[in-house]
């Protein structure tokens, strides 16, 4: 399933299939103290059901917490809040590889690889589950346009947890470049022009 983000903003944006379905919307508020909160949806018959997640950012003082998603948890617990850095864990200090334990009870390790972009595999077979990139759709709502594009292959970890692990590693990682998020598509593109010939490899 290929998701495309409408605009491509972490914070701001809809997930949109190829036919022109959304499938989530990420909203974006300021809560005391400038802290923004970002709250993840998708349709559903009630404001109640239709929450995925809300994400907490931090800031100088406080971590980011993800509230309200059940399958997002601390490895080897299960709590209503969780801090990000809990849940999207490093195993090495100097790494940008973040992991996470899917509702499947298989870890699973989100990393930017250069000239590509975001890759989700299995951390046990290295196998390909997602990957974001900025490339040309050569079908649906968006053929001929270059969109940025999460790419999601059948599997066993529920869709919830990789959208909301994306999101958060997309956001965090235009903070890290200094530009938030008003970056475009084009960070996670190094030749800036999505990819010479409009392939992403994914």
């Amino acid at each position: 399933m290929d998701f495309f983000l409408v605009p491509n903003n972490p914070e701001s944006c809809t997930l949109v299939s190829a036919n022109g379905v959304a499938h989530y919307q990420v909203v974006t508020t300021k809560a005391s103290h400038s802290q923004r909160v970002s709250k993840i949806q998708r349709p559903a018959e009630s404001e109640e059901d239709s929450i995925v997640a809300t994400i907490d950012w931090g800031n100088w003082d406080q971590p980011t917490v993800v509230r309200s998603c059940p399958l997002v948890r601390a490895k080897g617990t299960r709590e209503d809040s969780v801090l990000v850095s809990d849940f999207l864990y490093k195993k090495h200090q100097f790494s940008s590889s973040r992991y996470f334990l899917g509702d499947d009870a298989i870890e699973y390790r989100w990393k930017f690889v250069k000239g590509l972009g975001f890759v989700l595999t299995r951390s046990d077979t290295n196998q390909e589950v997602a990957c974001y990139s900025f490339a040309l759709s050569k079908e649906g709502l968006y053929a001929g346009e270059r969109k940025s594009r999460l790419k999601i292959q059948p599997c066993s970890v529920e869709l919830d947890l990789i959208v909301v692990s994306f999101l958060i590693m997309l956001k965090k990682r235009r903070e890290k470049l200094g530009t938030g998020a008003l970056l475009s598509a084009h960070d996670e593109d190094p030749q800036g022009d999505g990819g010479g010939d409009g392939g992403s490899g994914c």
